[in-house]
């Protein structure tokens, strides 16, 4: 009988505990500059990563930003020369709060989903480049040309 109250006030404490960890990232998302919205990732312009788990993506021109939030940082993530933008099912092409992932190649890669893409003023998006310090800037590979070439 013991063993019952002891496995079910373990199972009560992992359910609480997992539910502060789902509530967590909706409190840290409520300071990020920009309101909510999504892009086309064919049009991507450039992006620039300015810490392991936030990406500033200009898309279709280096005016039009968008800030991306990660659910979880990814290590070293201002070293990876490509990054993978993808899109849900209905919508592959289409870059989304709800749908989105960052997908990064390497001895292990990593998809990392997204909680959040805001678009931002320019004035934004200047300040938190500011606010980076040396932020990595990348700007993808022309469409059809091979890399080396």
């Amino acid at each position: 009988m013991n063993s019952h109250r002891i496995a079910y006030s373990l199972l009560v404490l992992l359910a609480v505990g997992l539910g502060g960890c789902a509530s967590q990232p909706r409190r840290e998302l409520a300071h990020l500059p920009g309101t909510t919205g999504c892009f086309w990732t064919r049009n991507i312009f450039d992006w620039t990563v300015l810490d392991a788990s936030t990406v500033l993506v200009h898309s279709p021109g280096p005016r039009d930003a968008y800030l991306i939030k990660l659910f979880a940082p990814i290590p070293d993530l201002r070293f990876h020369e490509v990054l993978g933008f993808q899109g849900g099912d209905g919508h592959p092409d289409q870059f989304c709060t709800d749908n989105g992932y960052v997908i990064v190649r390497g001895p292990v890669p990593q998809r990392e989903p997204v909680v959040a893409v805001r678009v931002l003023s320019p004035l934004e998006a200047r300040q938190l480049l500011a606010g980076a310090g040396h932020p990595a800037s990348h700007r993808p590979p022309a469409r059809g040309s091979a890399p080396g070439s």
